[in-house]
């Protein structure tokens, strides 16, 4: 809670014109505030708050200002125009608290002093000296001194100046009354309050509006940031399932060429065996030891003889010439053994015939059989 207080300044005049005192700037005892909706709130001040150290401390080197700016910071102290400085840390004076200040330029008819401070506030009701109060100030911290027209502090709170300042610079102002301004609160309902509380709550209306409006641009920032990797992430998610069928067809191409490059190691070794198996009917030596060329070469030659000059063949020339070469091979091999067949069927019949006929029979069918050996040949 912030809260203003109010004593009496004594002052006297420097040679410069500028206004030094030791005046009574707070009091121990009940103090009273007004509440928003016009109540009288009585706050206490225990001795034990009001001389704490820790508290007299804050009012050293605090400005002193016309009437009750609000929280006076670095920020806005150009703009609060301070007329003063407290000197001096708090001191106890008996139930008050003193503390030396300077005033360079008195520019208002008001000769009252009244602290701005923050306090923690105990709700714990009581009473003191036979007075009930509301609640206990703790931890109280000063933020400025202010010079105000009239203050909380009744007739000790007057600022009495030398004799060499005028009657109408010496005068109480006691009946002016306090200015007030209506606050409007969000349920509606206008209440009165000091022109400073009003000044202080448009100040942090201000602060707050401007930090919900950078709060909705960086949730707006956020929204946009979140759009924007969604889309990229659909666009990531796209490029995956597309490489996936690309790769899905690669891999059909490399199932078909693995295939491919079975059966054709599947030929070439087929083709192989079979080029061996004729260099081995035509007793080629170390065939398998040469190229497929060289096979077919060495077979051309054995079945037409040395004198088969291949030199400038083309491949083609030499493939006809050695597939040639095969199915002659073949088919003599055929007739060789239908040949042998009949032979031993003949060799068989003529032993069975031999053992039936005389010695002259078996000289006629020798005879015979050389007299119709031709037609044989020719069948």
């Amino acid at each position: 809670m912030q809260r203003f207080d109010t004593v009496e300044i004594k002052a006297v005049k420097t040679a410069e014109g500028f206004i030094e005192d030791s005046p009574i700037i707070g009091r121990v005892g009940i103090l009273k505030y007004t509440n928003a909706d016009g109540s009288v709130r009585n706050e206490f001040r225990p001795p034990e708050e009001a001389f704490k150290p820790e508290s007299l401390a804050t009012i050293r080197g605090k400005p002193v200002t016309v009437g009750h700016p609000g929280l006076v910071s670095a920020k806005n102290v150009t703009k609060v125009k301070p007329i003063g400085t407290v000197l001096t840390e708090g001191k106890q004076d008996g139930d008050n608290i003193r503390a030396d200040v300077v005033i360079y330029n008195l520019d208002t008819k008001g000769r009252e002093l009244s602290c701005g401070y923050n306090v923690d506030l105990d709700e714990t009701p009581g009473i003191y000296n036979g007075m009930p109060y509301d609640a206990v100030q703790r931890n109280i911290r000063y933020n400025h001194l202010a010079v105000v027209p009239r203050g909380r502090a009744g007739d000790m709170a007057r600022l009495n100046m030398d004799g060499e300042q005028s009657i109408e610079d010496t005068k109480q102002d006691e009946g002016e009354p306090r200015k007030m301004a209506k606050l409007k609160l969000k349920n509606g309902i206008d209440y009165e309050v000091p022109a400073e509380v009003a000044a202080e709550f448009d100040s942090m209306s201000k602060d707050a509006k401007c930090n919900t409006d950078k709060i909705t641009k960086m949730e707006s920032a956020a929204v946009e940031k979140d759009a924007e990797n969604a889309k990229k992430m659909d666009a990531l998610e796209a490029e995956r399932d597309g490489l996936k069928d690309e790769k899905a067809k690669f891999d059909e191409q490399l199932k078909a060429k693995d295939k491919e490059h079975a059966d054709s190691i599947d030929k070439l070794v087929k083709g192989r065996v079979s080029l061996l198996s004729v260099a081995s009917t035509h007793k080629v030596e170390k065939a398998d030891e040469m190229t497929d060329k060289d096979i077919k070469l060495a077979v051309i030659k054995v079945v037409r003889g040395d004198s088969a000059d291949l030199t400038e063949k083309s491949d083609a020339y030499i493939d006809a010439a050695f597939d040639f070469c095969k199915e002659d091979t073949i088919r003599n091999d055929s007739m060789a053994e239908q040949r042998k067949t009949v032979n031993n069927k003949k060799t068989k019949e003529n032993r069975q015939d031999e053992k039936e006929m005389t010695s002259q029979e078996r000289r006629d069918a020798m005879a015979e059989r050389l007299k119709n050996a031709y037609k044989e040949e020719t069948k």
